[in-house]
């Protein structure tokens, strides 16, 4: 039996994980709002929704908003790879994995009073089996048996072992809404979502910001919440970002963008960074022409120098990919360094042969590259489209989407040739699985490669490490012989902070969320 450890515990591995705790002398009533008191922080981009199915674990998807005004069933503390408990106080195995029983603490309350019990939170995971509501974790919970035995305990029958579905819960099935207020306004609850989080909503100007007040049914005592009030303005320009910060209209934002981070740096700006793994990549569309054809998309990620990307479009921050570990993880095999297992890219001479091969046979390699319509996003699509227009029998066009366009279009429908994304993790589980399984939720490229498929299972029914490392190198193997995707950058996260800002316990986890129940000032 395996259980997530105790709230003591948690605590200890909080202090340890990616926590800045620096403070300047400055204002306590500066523009951004009182430290004191009052935050404001940076997000990425505005929320389709904060209904738990359609905001997940990311900041693109609402992750940082949902986080404030839900917290999460357990995280992943990103120095350990494990999860740690939060509004559950445990999660423990049995059945060799096939069997889980989660405990909630005693007493947790939302918002509106009701309580968040063992039928709230089958009630919420079994919204996302419901075929009508389209949840992006639908195949997440597919197959599951849950049982709320009493009133903090549910037990989860998985249909096949895992001995990793704590970090499951942790990364897909970690936000809680309150039952009574999505039957009284299920189509509203996305615009006015009540969770059992450290913050509740206080007003929302889409585009604008966010302002949610301090939750006096919160389940932690001793000031937790820190603050009376907390702010969240989604700024898509990197530039502006930083200029907020600099003019202390904001104190802290999160980000994954190496161009962000370097321009931080040089403003003299305090940073935090946490290395991940996987990293910013160009996604293909396997199940359909032209990256049907494992040439083709071979020849894509020949063509470019992730080295000479970095220059030109982070000015020299990225760092090149080409293992899909970030290095000194546990699970990266030594042979991951073996040429068959590096991520091809930088061959031009290999990729004229393969367009020259694609051309004879009447298929010229002619495609549309989907991404985001943000300053960083067209960069990266404009180096791409400098790259293929210097070779032949390719032609490339470019679509920029809004953040829920993208969403639809590459995530949810599929309906795309290839595309940006960025995937970050701390252990493999679950992320590597969603992505990579043939069953995955989250293969938006729909690849199915039966030796992948076989070695994530294996990597999933263990906690061995020697096993889930052969197995994860037998992965690397895949992905470079198959090309899947371009994966060009690696993963990281950072946390920036404001020069004059008084900011305590920032403690950031996932893709750049921050656990918004210890935030306060130093």
């Amino acid at each position: 039996m395996r259980s997530v450890p105790t709230r003591q515990a948690a605590l200890f591995a909080a202090l340890t994980g990616l926590i800045l705790t620096t403070s300047a002398c400055g204002s306590d009533d500066g523009a951004g709002g009182s430290a004191r008191g009052a935050m404001t922080v940076l997000v990425t981009q505005e929320a389709r929704s904060l209904d738990p199915i359609v905001a997940s674990l990311s900041q693109i998807t609402g992750g940082t908003q949902a986080a404030a005004v839900f917290d999460v069933l357990l995280w992943i503390d990103p120095k350990t790879g494990r999860a740690q408990p939060q509004l559950a106080e445990s999660a423990t195995a049995a059945e060799g994995g096939r069997v889980w029983t989660l405990r909630l603490r005693p007493d947790l309350k939302f918002s509106d009073g009701t309580a968040l019990d063992a039928e709230a939170v089958k009630f919420n995971w079994e919204r996302h089996a419901d075929p009508a509501n389209k949840s992006l974790q639908a195949r997440v919970v597919a197959g599951l048996g849950i049982t709320a035995t009493d009133s903090r305990t549910v037990r989860v029958t998985l249909p096949a072992p895992n001995a990793h579905f704590d970090k499951v819960i942790a990364h897909n099935l970690a936000f809680i809404g309150s039952p009574t207020a999505i039957r009284a306004d299920p189509k509203g609850f996305g615009a006015k979502p009540v969770g059992a989080g450290p913050y509740r909503l206080k007003s929302w100007v889409r585009d604008q910001q966010m302002v949610l007040e301090r939750n006096p049914k919160y389940w932690q005592v001793g000031g937790r919440p820190p603050l009376k009030e907390l702010t969240l303005k989604p700024v898509v320009d990197q530039s502006q970002r930083l200029a907020m910060l600099a003019a202390n209209q904001a104190q802290v934002l999160t980000t994954a963008q190496a161009k962000l981070l370097g321009d931080a740096q040089k403003a003299g700006l305090p940073v935090l960074t946490e290395g991940k793994s996987g990293g910013f990549m160009t996604l293909f569309n396997t199940s359909r022409p032209p990256f049907d054809d494992p040439r083709a998309r071979r020849a894509f990620a020949l063509i470019m120098d992730p080295v000479a990307r970095a220059k030109v479009v982070t000015d020299g921050t990225g760092k090149p990919l080409s293992t899909f570990l970030r290095p000194g993880s546990e699970f990266a095999a030594p042979e991951f360094a073996a040429p068959e297992a590096t991520l091809p890219s930088n061959n031009r001479v290999e990729a004229q042969q393969l367009l020259d091969a694609l051309a004879a046979e009447g298929k010229p390699l002619a495609f549309t590259y989907s991404t985001y319509n943000s300053p960083g996003s067209h960069l990266t699509a404009e180096y791409w489209l400098a790259q293929t227009a210097e070779m032949k029998n390719i032609t490339m066009k470019t679509e920029f989407l809004e953040g829920t366009q993208y969403l639809q279009k590459v995530q949810i429908q599929r309906q795309f040739d290839a595309g940006e994304f960025v995937l970050s993790f701390d252990d493999p589980e679950p992320v590597l699985y969603n992505f990579l399984h043939s069953k995955g939720q989250d293969n938006h490229m729909q690849w199915k490669n039966p030796a992948v498929d076989q070695a994530l299972d294996q990597a999933r029914a263990t906690t061995d490490t020697s096993t889930r490392r052969a197995a994860y190198a037998v992965v690397q193997r895949e992905l470079a012989k198959d090309v899947p995707m371009f994966a060009y950058e690696q993963a990281f996260t950072a946390a920036i902070r404001a020069k004059d800002a008084k900011v305590a316990n920032l403690t950031v986890f996932e893709d750049g969320l921050i656990m918004f129940d210890r935030l306060g000032p130093a």
